[in-house]
C-alpha cells in the first residue's frame, strides 16, 4: 500500500469511527475485550483512570469466570471485537446481561447465529462497517474520551481534529526508525509501557518479523532478539533503568518515545506502526 492509500484508509477510518453513536459511559465501567481490540479498550480505560473514574479492563474469558459472577457493582459494559467468529465476546455479553448490565457491543458485523444472539439479548449494538475495524474502534474509543479531563480534553480534542495529518507529523518526527524497522529482515521483539500497549498489539498482529511483545518489566538479557520498545515521556521517566538496560544490551536495540499525552500515545504507536507496515486494519 502507497503512502497516499494509507492516508486516505486512516481518512476513511476517522470518518467511520466519528459515525459510531457514543455509548454511555458510566463511572465503575466494565470494558471487555479480545485481544484484537485490546488496542481499543486499553486507550479507553486509560482515559477514564485519568479522568478519576473507576474502570476494569479484561478478556472476555476474565469477565465470565473470574469477574462478573462475583462483582455486583459494575454500572455497565462495553464490549469491543473485531473477529466475526468472536463467540466469546458474545457470551461474556449473554453474561453481562444476565446481571441486568446494559451491554454496548462494538464490533464488525458478526456471523448470523452470533448477530441473533445479540439481538435476542437486548444489546445496544454499535456496528462497524469497516475494513479497517481495529483502528476504528481505536480511534472511536478516543473520541469518547470523558470530558471532565480539564485542559487535557481540550489540547486531546485539538489532537482528534488533527488527526488526518498525524502521519506526516510521525514521519517528520520518527522517520529514521520509521524506515530502519521497514528494512529489517531479522526477527524481533517489540517492548511496551502502559500508554503503548495499542501500539505493540498492533505490531504482534500486523508484522511478521515482529515475533512476541513483552511489557518493559520483562526485559532481559536471555532474550537475544533485537528490542525496540515503544513508550510515552510519561512511561519513561518511570523506566529509566531499564531503558538504560535496553540502550545498552545491543547497540542496534531502539527506543521509540512519544512526547505526547499518555492517552492519545496508544493511538499514535498504532499509526506509526501502520506506517512500518504500510498496512491498517
Amino acid at each position: 500500500m502507497q503512502y497516499n492509500d494509507l492516508k486516505r484508509d486512516l481518512g476513511k477510518a476517522i470518518e467511520v469511527a466519528k459515525s459510531l453513536k457514543k455509548p454511555r459511559i458510566n463511572d465503575n465501567i466494565l470494558i471487555i475485550s479480545d485481544y484484537m481490540s485490546r488496542s481499543a479498550g486499553k486507550i479507553l480505560y486509560i482515559s477514564l483512570l485519568s479522568s478519576g473514574k473507576k474502570a476494569t479492563l479484561l478478556t472476555p474469558t476474565e469477565s465470565v469466570e473470574y469477574s462478573l459472577p462475583y462483582y455486583e457493582h459494575f454500572n455497565s459494559v462495553i464490549v469491543f471485537s473485531s473477529n466475526s467468529k468472536d463467540s466469546r465476546s458474545v457470551h461474556a455479553a449473554e453474561v453481562s446481561r444476565l446481571m441486568n448490565l446494559e451491554v454496548n457491543f462494538i464490533s464488525p458485523k458478526m456471523e448470523d447465529a452470533l448477530e441473533e444472539r445479540l439481538e435476542y439479548l437486548n444489546v445496544n449494538r454499535i456496528l462497524v462497517d469497516s475494513k479497517t475495524p481495529v483502528i476504528v474502534n481505536s480511534i472511536a474509543s478516543l473520541l469518547w474520551i470523558p470530558e471532565d479531563l480539564g485542559d487535557r480534553y481540550e489540547r486531546i480534542k485539538r489532537e482528534i481534529d488533527d488527526l488526518e495529518n498525524s502521519y506526516d507529523w510521525l514521519i517528520n518526527k520518527y522517520g529514521s526508525s520509521i524506515e530502519k524497522m521497514k528494512n529489517l529482515n531479522e526477527e524481533f521483539v517489540m517492548f511496551y509501557t502502559p500508554s503503548t500497549e495499542a501500539g505493540a498489539i498492533y505490531c504482534y498482529n500486523i508484522i511478521q518479523n515482529c515475533i512476541f511483545i513483552l511489557p518493559i518489566e520483562l526485559l532481559s538479557n536471555k532474550i537475544k532478539y533485537r528490542k525496540y520498545l515503544l513508550t510515552s515521556s510519561v512511561d519513561s521517566s518511570d523506566f529509566k533503568d531499564l531503558i538504560l538496560m535496553l540502550k545498552m544490551g545491543y547497540l542496534d536495540n531502539e527506543v521509540i518515545e512519544f512526547n505526547t499525552d499518555p492517552i492519545t500515545a496508544g493511538l499514535y504507536s498504532m499509526l506509526l506502526i501502520s506506517l512500518i507496515s504500510n498496512k491498517l486494519i
